[in-house]
């Protein structure tokens, strides 16, 4: 069973996952009260395996009589299990009938982003993040920020503030501990947002800052006025205020932007329909390019299934990576989740950029570095299949933005 050890002795590579999470799923009975650590060791699986096809959390725990889901591919392996908690018997390949919902809600997410489903609003009733929400949901964290505007650098969402969920997972939210259920509403709070669907491919939430307007949005991000008022049809003329939610287009691809090299073959690109005339960006000069040569291989967007926060540019192993601004070193490390050697600068306005798969790291945490500076060498470390630099712009105050709206032309 290559999945299986593959699954007990590391992390899967993405496309491993893939293949996993589109395996049909089969059931089993618990036989005793206890925690998904001892579970999973008992099953001899990694946590994060059992968290991810049951859509928990760690700290939810297991009673006696409750279901489990894995894939099928697992059959065999739980139907020669002896030990003390599960019921090899209740092995069942259709769920029971009071977890269909959740069942479906999983096959749900492959097309959530494709009709424009209405959108449902429910208030906090206490501090969470994004993980444990979705836990609590069953639905991906990585959707579930991306409905609602969310990054993985955020803050955790505050008591009272206000979440958005498309209306199928309406019968889900009953069972979520941090959602107060008599606020639920079809309609966004006043003032809050001026959309009530999913966004689609193409389309993202934008999050508005102190002292952002609909010109300063519509500049940076280079679409029209009009494109935002029609995705926001709700939209009042007036003035912004920090936190509001406004649907905006994706930047599209700027071609001048994309390689010293004049041609693109296999370029792998989020889908980023873009409504309107795209716009050349120039709004902040201080940002360079973090290799000099390179052909870029995978841009900033909703990509196979999940969030891709920055571009991949690929080159030769060895190639010197340069910082794009003078900054501080915050991170020089290896990175267990998949980025490899990750190099983090901080810069002087709180901004941070990010650098993985390096094949080495020349700088040091604490360390100050300069604009251009050699802080490491290119490479495919971490979750990689070639080599490239992933590379990532945090701006001030929010989460990854596209670099290459940030990033001048080559």
């Amino acid at each position: 069973m290559p999945i299986l050890r593959e699954l007990t002795t590391g992390t899967l590579f993405s496309g491993e996952q893939e293949q996993v999470d589109a395996q049909p799923l089969v059931w089993v009975q618990l036989e005793q009260d206890g925690s998904h650590l001892t579970l999973a060791e008992a099953l001899k699986l990694p946590p994060e395996t059992l968290l991810h096809f049951n859509g928990v959390t760690r700290s939810q725990p297991l009673e006696k009589g409750s279901w489990i889901s894995l894939p099928a591919l697992f059959r065999s392996h739980l139907e020669d299990y002896a030990g003390p908690w599960i019921n090899p018997s209740s092995l069942r390949l259709e769920p029971p009938e009071f977890l269909t919902p959740s069942a479906a809600l999983a096959q749900r997410e492959a097309t959530i982003f494709e009709d424009r489903q209405p959108l449902i609003w429910i208030q906090l009733v206490q501090e969470t993040s994004y993980e444990e929400l979705a836990g609590q949901i069953k639905m991906s964290p990585d959707i579930l920020r991306w409905i609602n505007g969310g990054w993985t650098d955020e803050k955790p969402l505050a008591k009272d503030s206000w979440i958005s969920v498309p209306r199928d997972w309406r019968s889900a939210v009953e069972y979520a501990i941090s959602l107060d259920l008599l606020t639920v509403r079809e309609t966004p709070p006043p003032g809050l947002a001026f959309y009530n669907t999913v966004p689609q491919r193409g389309e993202r939430i934008h999050t508005v800052v102190e002292g952002e307007q609909l010109t300063t949005i519509s500049a940076q991000g280079g679409y029209h006025l009009a494109t935002i008022h029609a995705l926001n049809p709700d939209l009042p003329d007036q003035d912004l205020r920090p936190g509001m939610r406004l649907k905006v287009p994706l930047a599209a691809r700027n071609s001048q932007r994309l390689a010293a090299r004049p041609t693109v073959a296999g370029l792998s690109w989020p889908n980023q329909e873009l409504a309107g005339q795209q716009q050349e960006l120039r709004f902040d000069t201080r940002w360079s390019w973090p290799i000099l040569s390179g052909l870029i291989t995978s841009g900033y967007g909703w990509r196979w299934g999940r969030m891709h926060n920055g571009i991949d540019i690929s080159d030769h192993v060895g190639t010197p990576v340069l910082a794009a601004a003078d900054g501080h070193v915050k991170r020089a490390s290896w990175h267990h989740n998949g980025y490899g050697y990750l190099v983090e600068l901080t810069h002087p306005d709180g901004s941070l950029t990010r650098y993985a798969h390096n094949s080495s790291i020349l700088v040091k945490p604490g360390q100050t570095v300069r604009r251009g500076q050699v802080i490491s060498l290119l490479g495919c470390t971490g979750l990689c299949t070639g080599s490239h630099l992933h590379f990532e712009i945090h701006p001030t105050g929010r989460g990854a933005a596209d670099p290459l709206a940030l990033l001048p032309e080559r």
